[in-house]
């Protein structure tokens, strides 16, 4: 029997695999990134309101990590760029993520502080787990480009998790109590862990496509310089400015949707339903529609998906029947999918290759961490005032991303690149 070695050093040998293709791989590992998130994402807030939380105090829970990634962001995108292989920060931060969530179950300890815990606790896990994200789509971005399948497949595999995960955790609710929720989140980010290990082929940087001499030495670079070559180019930061306004127009959604919707009477299983038709729209879209994509191209696309946000938020706001629900739930294709597989394709072909996996865990951190946590921040206080008006925020926010993209768009500099 061969040996499997798991990647805990800088520099982990090769262990022999099974044979099982790249694309294979990569889409078995996003399956384990959103089991977890198909989890954390729409249903923790309900946990932590069965913790007796107030919706402010939901809101401030989760802003703070997603705030914090101006600066963690960068941190841990350096740190994780120090690795040969792609893996091995992965493996890490996963395992170190589910263990501050497991602490989170001594919260009766906590006495007054109860607030103060969970805040501490769920930063570090947020910021540990959900840094694995950025990470995993710029390892299969890369190896994409050089092995020939198309990136969207296993993206879109993780996707499809998320939807059974949002119904599954949703029918379980009506079965059994909301810690249902931290236990799954728990073993969730330890199968993160065991999968970058177990699942993940050894894949080094040296390995991009096309890489010249001066693309390998550009690890040896300081923290500083790869970060200042990143920040130089302004179209780039325009891009992530405008991806940042689009992801935090979700804040409100991710946070108070399940919430707003069972307080309308709907149940468990039909929040979990109306969570899934988004994520089916955006697998789909995935997909099904990469001829039209390419046609398109990115620039395009982010302009049109941008006018769909709009619209999508600006129904929601005025708290349409469910038959209705349905249909701006599919909507989820444009104000997330497109745009995300827009963004990616912009950072990643406006930054020096030997970059890719720094400059998408810095567009992540400000996308899906400052902006999304400033979003998440006025959330709270603005559920509480007036519950789902807060989706005309989010029209808002949409609105001031649509604006960047179309300057972007119609600017002299980027034209070449559409």
């Amino acid at each position: 029997m061969s040996r499997i070695t798991i990647p805990f050093s800088r520099k982990d040998p090769q262990s022999p695999r099974p044979d099982l293709s790249t694309r294979a791989r990569q889409a078995l590992f996003y399956t384990f990134v959103y089991i977890g998130t198909g989890a954390s994402l729409p249903y923790m807030p309900l946990w932590f309101q069965s913790q007796g939380l107030s919706g402010a105090e939901i809101g401030l829970i989760l802003a703070v990590p997603l705030l914090l990634r101006a600066v963690t962001g960068p941190i841990i995108g350096v740190w994780a760029d120090n690795f040969r292989l792609y893996r091995t920060p992965m493996i890490w931060l996963a395992l170190a993520g589910a263990i501050f969530y497991a602490l989170m179950a001594a919260s009766p300890a906590f006495g007054d502080y109860k607030f103060y815990g969970f805040l501490v606790l769920w930063t570090v896990g947020y910021t540990l787990t959900t840094s694995v994200s950025p990470l995993i789509d710029a390892m299969t971005f890369q190896l994409a480009a050089k092995e020939g399948f198309a990136y969207t497949f296993p993206r879109a595999i993780g996707s499809a998790v998320f939807v059974a995960t949002n119904i599954l955790l949703g029918f379980l609710l009506t079965l059994l109590t909301p810690d249902i929720i931290w236990v799954w989140v728990v073993l969730a980010g330890m199968g993160i862990s065991a999968a970058a290990a177990l699942i993940l082929q050894p894949k080094s940087k040296d390995d991009l496509p096309d890489v010249d001499k001066v693309a390998k030495e550009g690890p040896h670079e300081s923290g500083v310089v790869r970060l200042k070559v990143l920040l130089a180019n302004p179209t780039l930061v325009w891009v992530v400015v405008a991806m940042g306004c689009f992801q935090a127009s979700h804040s409100f959604y991710y946070g108070f949707s399940t919430i707003i919707w069972q307080g309308e009477g709907y149940s468990g299983t039909i929040c979990g339903y109306l969570w899934a038709v988004g994520v089916v729209a955006e697998v789909a879209y995935m997909g099904l529609t990469l001829n039209w994509r390419r046609r398109i191209g990115p620039w395009r696309m982010l302009v049109l998906a941008g006018i769909l946000s709009v619209v999508r938020w600006g129904i929601m706001a005025l708290s349409p029947p469910l038959s209705v629900l349905w249909f701006v739930q599919a909507l989820h294709a444009f104000s997330f999918a497109a745009i995300y597989l827009a963004g990616l394709e912009l950072v990643q072909t406006l930054s020096p290759r030997r970059l890719g996996g720094l400059a998408q865990s810095l567009s992540a951190a400000f996308t899906t961490g400052v902006m999304m946590g400033l979003g998440t921040l006025a959330s709270g206080a603005v559920y509480d005032r007036i519950g789902s008006g807060g989706y005309g925020l989010m029209a808002g926010l949409s609105l001031a991303g649509l604006g960047i993209a179309v300057w972007l768009y119609l600017v002299p500099s980027p034209r070449a690149l559409k």
